[in-house]
């Protein structure tokens, strides 16, 4: 028993050692904004700058339609976490309506790793002339290569390796588009973690994967 007690002490010694020297994300600058316009026109919008939690959401309809476009997400040293929707829900004709959420963030790696992402995107639409689309990317800020490109409908999880000085680009863009009836959506839950994704994040994920399936 007391040699049981040992080794699970050490491993947990040598588990909170592994975190402590888990590396973590430098922001640069980040960019999230969610709007909804009409005729090319914003009519709402609103939009953070800042690096941390946020959560925006913006909307606009009549007796035609309905637009609402929404992101909550959290940027921290060990993880960046985005949810969020672009939804529009036409009941006649009516003019050019757009809903998008877009987050873009530039991070600086202090230390050569490996990230990890689990990620859940959703797209639908209806109607003739409407759309909707969902699409994550990671890019090299510095030489332009792409580390990952995810888009929806569709749920994955996957590393990719990052070197410790350097800049990355994570762009995410969730939009919804009718010119016409329709009920067009793009929703999506994405993690990055620099260190392995806890449970409640993994458990998330498959509750939203649950929400995406019962939409169809």
């Amino acid at each position: 028993m007391h040699s049981y007690i040992r080794a699970a002490a050490l491993s947990a010694v040598a588990l909170a050692a592994t975190q402590a020297a888990s590396a973590g994300f430098v922001y640069q600058s980040a960019a999230r904004e969610v709007a909804v316009s009409v005729n090319g026109s914003v009519v709402d919008s609103e939009s953070n700058a800042a690096f941390g939690g946020w959560f925006g959401s913006a909307s606009s309809g009549n007796s035609a339609f309905s637009a609402l476009a929404t992101q909550g997400s959290g940027l921290s040293y060990g993880e960046m976490s985005f949810v969020g929707a672009s939804q529009i829900d036409a009941s006649g004709d009516t003019a050019l309506v757009n809903a998008s959420s877009i987050a873009t963030v530039v991070f600086t790696a202090d230390s050569t790793e490996s990230i990890r992402w689990i990620a859940n995107l959703f797209r639908d639409s209806v109607g003739t002339g409407n759309s909707a689309s969902i699409a994550l990317s990671v890019v090299d800020a510095v030489s332009g290569n792409i580390l990952l490109a995810f888009t929806g409908p569709s749920i994955g999880s996957g590393s990719f390796d990052v070197q410790a000085g350097r800049s990355y680009r994570v762009n995410l863009a969730a939009l919804s588009i009718a010119d016409g009836p329709s009920n067009s959506l793009s929703n999506y839950n994405v993690g990055f973690f620099s260190a392995v994704p806890t449970p409640g994040a993994v458990a998330l994920l498959g509750l939203a994967g649950l929400a995406g399936r019962r939409r169809r």
